[in-house]
């Protein structure tokens, strides 16, 4: 019997939406986090306003891109690992992000984290939709939106501690 035809949701379900649910709350953290460290890195790195909007622009653009290379990828390999993949690259250009040395630098590695966030939105929730039944699809796939307001909020507490 396939995951989407049971009538009662197992721990392979819920593991699932854990996942993809996660990949949400900190795709958006990352997000929106980078917006309330736009003064540090003007003050820090010398980044004009202009700069920092292009990193910021690169980083959505990458997610739109990211979710046509990954939602394809998924399709031929496989959602579970597409998104670990997809969750694997955001972290890399995250913590790629914090070795920046130039402008170039910090638009590449925003550009990789964008790749990922952008990946991981389509797969988590196509892997949802797949393997939830029927019933329960549409409300968990709502479930799965409110990782993004739990990211801003995390985002929020913490950029308020390392803003002036």
């Amino acid at each position: 019997m396939l995951m989407n035809e049971e009538t009662k949701l197992n721990k392979h379900h819920y593991r699932i939406f854990a996942m993809s649910w996660a990949g949400w709350v900190f795709d958006f953290y990352d997000l929106v986090l980078f917006t309330f460290l736009v003064s540090q890195l003007q003050s820090s790195l010398n980044f004009s306003a202009e700069m920092l909007s292009l990193c910021l622009g690169m980083s959505l653009f990458a997610t739109g891109f990211g979710g046509i290379i990954f939602g394809a990828l998924g399709d031929q390999y496989g959602r579970k690992k597409v998104l670990q993949w997809t969750i694997i690259i955001y972290s890399i250009g995250t913590l790629l992000c914090a070795f920046t040395w130039d402008f170039y630098s910090l638009l590449i590695f925003r550009f990789i984290t964008g790749l990922g966030v952008g990946g991981e939105w389509a797969t988590g929730q196509t892997y949802i939709n797949e393997t939830f039944p029927d019933k329960l699809r549409a409300k968990f796939g709502a479930f799965m939106q409110s990782g993004a307001p739990v990211g801003v909020i995390l985002a929020s507490m913490v950029g308020g501690l390392v803003t002036p």
